[in-house]
């Protein structure tokens, strides 16, 4: 890393590449990141109408069998009073079960001592044999059991109106009963007086129930429920929790009040989605009420499910974003390489050009864009800074020969003025000694002159024209030089 971030630094085309790449990342990112958002609504709201819409048919299915096992019991309850003999019960409860393939058993249960020949019990029973492979029914006079207390007889009579019952357990020792556990419509039978006669008893299994439910399966890990009033699982994925268990029996520890919630929505007949925890994993619990009952049902759906999909494209799309990326890179270094590779070798030229290599050739640009131009700028500025240098190294050379040449004139004026000045001081020495003699004659003249004898002062004239000679002649010789030194 401490080697790669210099690297890159040093060069414009990766920085510019990776910018660029960074720039499209960060738009494409939080655009995907929306639609990513909007695909999972899209998703979620599917799961919800597709959940739904298994909820409303299998209601439905289950509604229109129960109907009809409400329309059978309910005519019964109204034909039966006029046909009260003990073998017209046994009768009717056969042909119903025949007729109606959905019906597990039939019972028409008289009050205590209806018949007196009889005894105290009467109660015609008709049950289907459900054995896979078998399709026969029995019919039956069940034999004395206090069956008054039963829930199936006990919850018309105490209600007054018909009903349909939660499941129960059909066993009764030495009596004839279904081995699996039934739900019943119950109808109370009177007579014309309003007298309670006794009551009218439908059954279906709850395997049958638990059947028709457990085929919703949106998805492959869903399970489906269905409760009783009392919150009891009348339909379960683990058969030892019906009729055993409700669903606030055991809910998951990180669930427990969205299940409560859920199980108070349910008993109440609200249908809806919740999310939340079922057996440790997020999940979609859809659920509705099934109508003419207390009951409800459910579907649950695991997130890892309902998302399942989703989570694949999501992984392939990254996985296609990540090579897209790398693509997208190699292109965009590759482009903006060859995009400013002119500029590269102007600055390589640059260089070169600090470094003192005027002269070195480049080839013009055949690009009509700002880079060629710019380059091709660059290559008049270097050949017009060839050509300035080239003139400025001639004038350097002129000057380095003037420079020269004044300096032998400078040395030959230094020797000039230093032998003017030898010359000055030579001739004042040698104009000042017949300068002085004549000066001290004249004093002596002036002063003794009538003192002096002839001899001495033709003596001193003589001297003094001498000197005055020697005067003239370094003075003629000085002219001479001066000429001389004009010419």
């Amino acid at each position: 890393m401490k080697r790669l971030i210099p690297y890159i630094q040093q060069h414009l085309s990766l920085r510019l590449g990776l910018l660029i790449v960074f720039i499209v990342t960060v738009v494409f990112t939080l655009l995907f990141n929306y639609l990513l958002y909007r695909c999972r609504h899209f998703i979620q709201n599917a799961a919800i109408e597709r959940a739904t819409q298994l909820l409303d048919n299998t209601a439905e299915r289950i509604n229109g069998i129960m109907e009809e096992t409400e329309l059978v019991t309910n005519f019964l309850a109204t034909t039966t009073p006029h046909h009260l003999h003990p073998d017209s019960l046994l009768v009717f409860t056969r042909r119903a079960v025949i007729e109606n393939p959905f019906l597990t058993g039939m019972a028409i249960s008289m009050e205590p001592n209806f018949f007196p020949e009889m005894g105290r019990y009467y109660s015609a029973y008709s049950l289907r044999d459900m054995t896979p492979g078998s399709d026969s029914i029995t019919t039956v006079r069940e034999g004395p059991f206090e069956y008054f207390d039963a829930i199936w007889y006990k919850t018309p009579r105490t209600l007054g109106m018909p009903c349909w019952v939660d499941g129960f357990d059909d066993y009764n020792e030495g009596t004839l009963s279904s081995p699996d556990y039934l739900t019943s419509y119950c109808c109370p039978m009177r007579d014309e007086e309003g007298n309670y006669l006794g009551s009218i008893t439908a059954s279906i299994t709850l395997k049958w129930l638990s059947e028709a439910v457990t085929k919703l399966k949106p998805y492959a890990n869903s399970s489906a429920i269905m409760i009783g009033r009392n919150g009891t699982y009348l339909v379960h994925p683990d058969t030892a929790k019906l009729l055993h268990e409700t669903i606030f029996s055991d809910p998951d520890p990180k669930a427990v009040n969205d299940i409560k919630v859920l199980g108070r929505r349910m008993l109440t007949g609200h249908s809806g989605m919740m999310q939340t925890i079922v057996d440790g994993r997020p999940a979609f619990i859809f659920y509705r009420p099934v109508p003419h009952t207390q009951w409800s049902i459910a579907i649950v759906c695991p997130q890892s499910d309902v998302y399942a999909r989703y989570n694949k494209l999501i992984i392939g799309i990254w996985v296609i974003i990540g090579f897209g990326i790398l693509l997208l890179m190699l292109f965009c270094y590759q482009t903006v390489r060859h995009a400013i590779l002119p500029l590269q070798e102007l600055d390589e030229q640059a260089h070169r050009i600090a470094e003192g290599h005027f002269d070195e050739p480049l080839p013009e640009s055949t690009r009509h864009d700002s880079v060629g131009r710019l380059t091709n700028s660059f290559i008049l500025m270097q050949q017009s800074l060839a050509r300035t240098v080239n003139d400025i190294r001639n004038t350097n050379a002129e000057l380095s020969t003037l420079n020269s040449q004044l300096n032998e004139a400078y040395q030959l004026k230094l020797d000039t003025n230093r032998r003017k000045a030898d010359f000055i001081h030579f001739m004042y020495h040698e104009i000042r000694t017949p300068l002085n003699i004549i000066s001290g004659f004249a004093q002596v003249l002036t002063a003794s002159r009538h003192s002096l004898e002839a001899d001495e002062v033709d003596d001193i004239t003589t001297r003094m024209q001498e000197s005055a000679n020697d005067i003239s002649r370094l003075t003629r010789e000085l002219g001479e030089a001066a000429n001389n030194h004009h010419e």
